[in-house]
């Protein structure tokens, strides 16, 4: 019986070895003419020792059975060490961050490039999606030098800009893209992408017609372009909950009044609790170091979940001092409040009272 228990977990390991990605031991030439003989393309990854993102995808995507049968079925696969092995292949096609995966075809010429870690469902639609005929990285380039500007060309061959970390000629694209449109054709669904994945904040001009025209997009993308609102002013907020503004000496009392409107305007207030939020900006505002602490103490308990992280996150940027009185009241406040956070807040809030406890001690 045990034998046999023996044999079954063999061949369930076996199984499930087969089903992961096959990573050839392979030089690149060999690579390159295997390629051609089972009619395939050449798909590398390139990682380091270091590199947590790639150990994420080694650990927990390459094992997958469906990102196995996807990628052998297409791929030669190779997985190179940029910084040993595979060094001169990496400066040979510009590698310059990590995991980066590249595809070539038979000619050795780059088909699909990608970076950074992901889950496995998001890896083979990212790839199969790269794969497409025309959107190798070089046919992106070659279609738009030739004037065509179709929402999907201009959407992909930004991201492929800003993946090769050339932020500001992909947003010189999408930007571009905007002002040739008239008001009509920005409403349309196939151009919400300008909106929901190229708009960052509320100083982009994009930005301001997307608040003053939500409720007049397409029934289809009008949810995805109010949740992007939302997102906007609430990251503009945070900038003054946390105490960016404050310590980049850029508050200025209009421009808050004028954020606190809009967000009454917009219908946000409730939904996500943004009342105490408000008071702690005014109170941080005008009163000192340990009347605003009080008001922690007192608006703690009102806040989002989001809000509670954001405030202890930030307390040592919201109250800078050496006196050793309220730096203790500072330790109190994170201290009682730990029980309400979770855990990755909690380690960060450690190491946080660890460094004003230290500061006590002086």
């Amino acid at each position: 019986m045990k034998r046999l228990m023996l044999l079954m977990m063999i061949l369930v390991v076996g199984m499930t070895t087969f089903a992961q990605t096959k990573f050839r031991a392979l030089s690149w030439k060999e690579a390159i003419e295997t390629a051609k003989r089972e009619g395939k393309l050449v798909f590398v990854d390139f990682y380091t020792d270091w590199c947590g993102p790639c150990k994420v995808m080694a650990r927990d995507v390459f094992p997958q059975k469906q990102v196995g049968d996807f990628f052998n079925a297409k791929f030669v696969c190779l997985k190179l060490n940029a910084e040993k092995e595979g060094r001169e292949l990496a400066k040979r096609f510009c590698v310059s961050a990590y995991p980066t995966f590249i595809v070539v075809d038979t000619d050795e010429k780059v088909r699909v490039e990608l970076k950074g870690s992901m889950n496995a469902d998001k890896f083979i639609a990212r790839m199969e999606d790269a794969l497409t005929p025309g959107c190798a990285p070089d046919q992106l380039a070659a279609r738009y030098a030739a004037g065509e500007r179709t929402p999907d060309l201009v959407n992909r061959y930004a991201l492929y800009l800003m993946e090769q970390k050339k932020e500001p000629e992909g947003f010189k694209v999408v930007n571009d893209y905007y002002a040739s449109l008239t008001e009509t054709q920005r409403l349309e669904p196939q151009n919400s992408f300008l909106f929901t994945r190229y708009t960052l904040d509320l100083s982009d001009e994009k930005s301001g017609f997307m608040v003053d025209h939500r409720d007049e997009f397409d029934v289809s993308v009008r949810e995805l372009i109010h949740e992007k609102v939302e997102k906007l002013y609430h990251s503009e907020l945070g900038r003054y909950f946390s105490g960016y503004i404050f310590r980049e000496g850029a508050y200025k009392e209009e421009n808050y009044q004028a954020l606190k409107r809009k967000i009454q305007e917009l219908g946000l207030v409730e939904k996500n609790k943004y009342e105490p939020m408000f008071r702690l900006i005014e109170g941080r505002v005008k009163e000192g170091d340990a009347a605003f602490l009080k008001l922690c103490r007192e608006n703690m308990g009102a806040l989002s979940d989001v809000g509670r992280n954001l405030l202890i996150m930030n307390i040592t940027r919201l109250v800078q001092t050496e006196d050793q009185e309220i730096l203790q009241q500072m330790a109190e406040f994170v201290r009682a409040n730990l029980s309400i956070l979770p855990p990755a807040i909690i380690s960060f809030a450690g190491r946080m009272l660890d460094g004003i406890e230290e500061r006590i001690k002086k």
